[in-house]
Formats: C-alpha cells, sequence, structure tokens
C-alpha cells in the first residue's frame, strides 16, 4: 500500500487505485461515473481499494470529463428576507435528490455584483440557474439572461426572455388586501412594497390601484412608497404616513418592511388595530407571533421554491422542449386581529 505520508498529504490518484486494484485507468472511471455493465466483483474491488486509500475523486477533473458539474447556481437580492429564505429551504432538496449542489449568491440588489455572479457562474460551468434578479426591467439585465448558455428558471421575476418562470400572483392578493380594507371602511391606506423595477412591486401597485377603482373610489397614490426594500424604509415610510396632515388609518407591507412597520406603530405609541389596521403582503413568523397577529396574504414560498427547482431538472434532464412554463403559485388570506373598522366609516367587507 502507499506509504502513510503519502495519503496525508492528498497524494493518492487515479492511477493509484488503478494500480492497486489490478484494473486499467478506465475501468477505475467508469466505477466512479457509476456506469452500466461493470462486472458486480469488479466494480466491488475497485470501491474497496478507492476506500482503502482514501481517493476523493477531483471535481475539477471530473467536471472536464464529464461536461456536468452537478451544480446549480441560485442567485437571489436579499437573501436575509424570510421570504425568499423560504424559497430557497422549497427548492435545496429537490436539487439535492437529483444529485445537484447549490451555490447561493446574494446580490444585495447592486446590477453590478449580479452581473458578475452571472458571469462567474458561466465561467464555472454551473449546469443551470435559478435566479431573482434586482430588476427585471432592466434591457441589460435581459440581455444577459438571454444570452446564458445553460438552463435557466426566474423565480418571482417576469421578463420579455424565452425561459421557464415561477410566480406568486401579487396582483390578486394586493387586491384583496386592498378590497378588504376598503370594506372596513378604510380610505386612507398606505401600501408599503419592493420597488416597482421588480414584478412584485408592479403587481403590488397594479392590485391596489384596481381595487380603489372598481369600487369608484380615487385611489391613495401619495401613500404609495415603493423606493426601498430594507427593514429601516418600511420604518420610515411608515412613520411619514402616519404622521402627515391626512394620516393613513391602515397599511398594507410588504412581508420584509413589516418589522419596520411595527417600529414606526411603536415610536408613535400606536394600538393595532384601534389606531391603525395592518395586512401584510407575505406571512411571516413576525406576522404571527405579535401581538396581535397580523393579517396576511400567504404565499407559499417553499412551495415557489420547489417548483422553480422541479422546473430546472426537468430542463436539465430533458432539455428545451416546447414553449416556456409559466406558473403562477396560489395565496391564501389570513384574517387575523391586525385589521378594525374604520372609527368613522361604514363599509361591507366584500
Amino acid at each position: 500500500m502507499l506509504k502513510k505520508r503519502e495519503k496525508a498529504a492528498g497524494n493518492v490518484t487515479i492511477k493509484h487505485v488503478a494500480k492497486y486494484a489490478g484494473v486499467s485507468l478506465g475501468t477505475v472511471s467508469r466505477v466512479l461515473n457509476d456506469a452500466a455493465n461493470i462486472d458486480p466483483a469488479l466494480r466491488l474491488r475497485v470501491e474497496q481499494v478507492i476506500k482503502e486509500l482514501g481517493y476523493k475523486p477531483n471535481p475539477v477533473a471530473q467536471t472536464l470529463r464529464s461536461r456536468q458539474s452537478r451544480v446549480i447556481g441560485v442567485v437571489l437580492p436579499d437573501i436575509q428576507n424570510p421570504l425568499t429564505a423560504a424559497a430557497v429551504t422549497g427548492l435545496e432538496p429537490v436539487l439535492q435528490r437529483a444529485g445537484y449542489t447549490l451555490f447561493l449568491a446574494n446580490t444585495h440588489s447592486d446590477r453590478e455584483r449580479e452581473r458578475e455572479i452571472l458571469d462567474q457562474f458561466q465561467r464555472r460551468q454551473v449546469d443551470g440557474v435559478i435566479a431573482m434578479v434586482a430588476n427585471d426591467d432592466d434591457a441589460e439585465t435581459r440581455d444577459q439572461l438571454q444570452n446564458l448558455a445553460v438552463p435557466l428558471v426566474l423565480l418571482e421575476r417576469e421578463m420579455d426572455v424565452d425561459v421557464d418562470r415561477v410566480l406568486t400572483n401579487q396582483f390578486e392578493g394586493t387586491y384583496r388586501a386592498t378590497r378588504y380594507l376598503l370594506g372596513l371602511g378604510h380610505r386612507r391606506i398606505c401600501l408599503i412594497t419592493v420597488p416597482a423595477i421588480t414584478y412584485s412591486g408592479r403587481e403590488r401597485i397594479r392590485g391596489f390601484s384596481t381595487a380603489f377603482t372598481d369600487l369608484g373610489l380615487e385611489s391613495t397614490q401619495d401613500l404609495i412608497h415603493s423606493e426601498g426594500r430594507e427593514h429601516p424604509y418600511g420604518r420610515d415610510a411608515a412613520y411619514s404616513s402616519l404622521t402627515t396632515r391626512a394620516a393613513a388609518s391602515a397599511i398594507i407591507c410588504s412581508g420584509g418592511h413589516l418589522a419596520g412597520v411595527i417600529e414606526a406603530v411603536r415610536l408613535l405609541n400606536l394600538q393595532i388595530p384601534r389606531d391603525l389596521s395592518i395586512v401584510t403582503l407575505g406571512d411571516t413568523e413576525l406576522a404571527a407571533l405579535i401581538e396581535p397577529p397580523v393579517t396576511a396574504i400567504q404565499y407559499d414560498w417553499m412551495a415557489t421554491g420547489r417548483c422553480a427547482a422541479d422546473l430546472l431538472v426537468m430542463q436539465l434532464s430533458e432539455g428545451r422542449q416546447g414553449e416556456r412554463r409559466r406558473i403562477v403559485v396560489p395565496h391564501e388570506f389570513l384574517i387575523r386581529g391586525s385589521c378594525a373598522p374604520f372609527p368613522n366609516g361604514a363599509g361591507s367587507a366584500t
């Protein structure tokens, strides 16, 4: 057998395996790649030598030979967001069962960083990409995605590119939340959402405005805040809407903005739902655990992640066939204790 110092130094190669198993390099390679039509006794002998020598195949060399890295790149704008984190929780086991390792990249919603990450994924020859880009209304981003040389699935983004995509129904969810508050008599309703350069932001604003229009009301455009994604933005937007001359009596906010909204409520010593009604777009642990629990439009983000991973695995196993698939994941409306009728308003829930 090899000297101990050679094994410790990691000097075991496929040639050593072939030598001590008494087989060719090709046979060892076929065993490593789980090829068919290998004599069971021969396979066992090679596997025993591999175990005894502690041989570890070189993944880079395997990639060059097989043209497959068995790696999937996942691009997200904010991995701290509990909803996108849930999507990763959903997609990872699907990829793992299919034999793929996940490389997760956080762009911090920075387009330049996003561009570099996608370029790196391509250079490192990942087998596929799942992407939630920072801006799905950007021509440069569209062109880069269209020119990727690997299968791609868009997550919660709608773009003019020939790829599969998985979406949540943000329009319908926001529409239902707005109609609910209007039915409780609220008219000064604030919407705090992610920027309109994304599918989610655009669809939420559209659902919010349509709910007013369908009831013959003028929407509160002055109370729409859609310029930021982080906790402080949610706090500042809520504080501004609650201290203006014609203050909001209700807030609809993204799940990622909810903590900021609650902070503003406490700074102003307001009580929910006596002084303010709140609905969150996207259910989170915070929404369910604070007192009172917050009414929520619940999107199954784990299912969204699973669906995106399934689509990508199908592409990798079957190739690009037929029309691109566009899947919209349904939602639920969870009515909790954070909403109450407007004191001076008369309305019935619609």
